[in-house]
């Protein structure tokens, strides 16, 4: 079976991407090498998998050169050019996706080649078009600065100054670069926090705060400046003040903002609240859920997906507040947004956690069986709920043998970070000991265990502290 690069792209295209991209080939325009659009033929058949044992070199060189030796240098070179037009093609696809880039290109060109009678007409389409956009971020500004700066240039050609054109191009670019300032600075800092890097990437915080102080009212005063001084201030202060501020904004204006950069404001506050709220405090986990729900039926996934781990820490934090019927709707309808490599597993795993809650411990069962993962988070969450469902059910004998595994899993895997040998042996060790204590009835060592599950932090806690609740009562 063949294996090349340019399979990396091809799989990636829809079916109707894939005609787009014969199109492209077949256009004199883009490729004057009629050999290169038959190689493509010769794989589009094989699409989207290109596993077929009879896709080899030898085969394809055949169909393109009948009667002809194989030349490897050959076969190598037309691949080779094939990529590079897959690369461009993709280029050209997100160039006509921007009607604003092709608009500024375009204007540019009527400038250079002095073709003034049809520059107006295309700068007005293009102002038309930015003012129909609901969406004034960053991206927005730059644009309006591009197009004022064009019709700038076009206004010296004709001899014909206008302040309003200059003005208005300059008043762009300050929005623009003061929000994107607070951006990019608000990103270092979260960088350094996460990384533990050198933050002298971080400009002086006086340098913003009196930038921001010498900028016009007008522009203070916008709603997304606003947004992104609450989020850059939330990082560097981890102050309550700027969370509710920010989370405020967020509600009210958030629409203002790219898709992707709310998403990253929305993640911003459910941040701060995982670092700044006590731990199992109900207020502050309804608080993250009702955020993360937020994100979800409004749309803003990056790239309308959800990670793995952003869907089952919804699911979690759902299931801990008891929202049975919300958490399984939302398992049937946004699993498929998931990747499609992992969907299956996570949606199983999912269930799996949802019937355990509503106490279906043989559904549970069932679905954690079903799961085939091979990162460490997930098999280590398997063999937890695992061995908490053969727990319920009293199957004692499975449990055991299963605790063994779940003991050689944790000290033979070398992949595994230090805190997750401690967070998964603290629960089997104080399972281990709970199980004893139940089977031998020696109920007088409850308060034992229970005193060092309390004092230490562990995976499922809450779940040993409530079954050691229940052996004492």
């Amino acid at each position: 079976m063949l294996k090349i690069k340019i399979f990396d792209i091809l799989k990636e295209l829809s079916s109707s991407e894939m005609k787009e991209f014969s199109d492209y080939l077949n256009s004199p325009v883009f490729n004057k090498r009629k050999i290169i659009s038959e190689l493509f033929d010769a794989y589009k058949k094989f699409h989207p998998a290109f596993d077929d044992r009879n896709l080899t070199k030898e085969k394809t060189f055949a169909k393109i050169f009948p009667g002809r030796r194989y030349n490897d240098t050959v076969f190598r070179n037309l691949n080779s050019i094939l990529l590079k037009h897959a690369e461009e093609f993709l280029s050209f696809k997100s160039y006509i996706r921007s009607y604003i880039l092709v608009k500024d290109h375009l204007l540019s060109e009527l400038n250079s080649r002095n073709i003034f009678s049809l520059f107006e007409k295309n700068f007005r389409e293009s102002l038309k078009y930015l003012d129909e956009t609901e969406v004034r971020d960053t991206g927005f500004y730059i644009n309006e600065y591009r197009l004022f700066m064009q019709k700038d240039l076009y206004n010296s050609f004709i001899n014909k100054f206008s302040k309003k054109d200059i003005t208005s191009a300059a008043e762009s670019f300050m929005k623009f670069y003061i929000m994107k300032l607070m951006e990019i600075q608000n990103y270092i800092l979260y960088e350094c926090r996460i990384l533990g890097i050198d933050n002298k990437l971080f400009i002086d915080p006086d340098y913003i705060d009196n930038t921001l102080k010498l900028m016009p009212d007008s522009i203070r005063k916008m709603p997304q400046v606003k947004i992104y001084f609450n989020a850059l201030m939330l990082e560097r202060k981890q102050s309550r003040k700027y969370y509710d501020e920010l989370k405020s904004l967020l509600f009210k204006h958030g629409g203002l903002l790219e898709k992707e950069k709310l998403y990253n404001k929305y993640t911003d506050l459910i941040d701060f609240l995982k670092r700044s709220g006590k731990r199992n405090d109900t207020g502050v986990l309804k608080e993250i859920f009702l955020l993360r729900k937020r994100i979800v039926e409004k749309g803003l996934m990056p790239e309308n997906f959800i990670t793995n781990m952003f869907f089952l820490n919804l699911v979690n934090s759902a299931l801990r507040l008891k929202e049975f019927k919300w958490v399984f709707t939302f398992i049937e309808n946004y699993s498929p947004l998931l990747l499609p490599d992992s969907r299956d597993s996570i949606r199983d795993i999912s269930l799996a956690l949802y019937y355990f809650e509503k106490k279906d411990f043989g559904k549970s069962l069932s679905y954690s069986a079903r799961v085939r993962y091979e990162e460490n988070y997930y098999n280590l969450l398997i063999k937890n709920l695992t061995a908490r469902v053969y727990y319920e059910l009293s199957e004692t004998d499975l449990l055991l043998n299963h605790i063994a595994s779940y003991r050689m899993y944790l000290s033979k895997n070398r992949t595994l970070s230090k805190k997750d040998i401690s967070s998964h042996s603290a629960f089997v060790n104080s399972l281990d000991k709970m199980i004893k204590i139940r089977e031998k009835k020696k109920l007088y060592k409850l308060d034992d265990l229970l005193t060092k599950s309390g004092d230490s932090d562990f995976i499922s806690k809450n779940w040993i502290l409530e079954k050691i609740s229940e052996l004492d009562g």
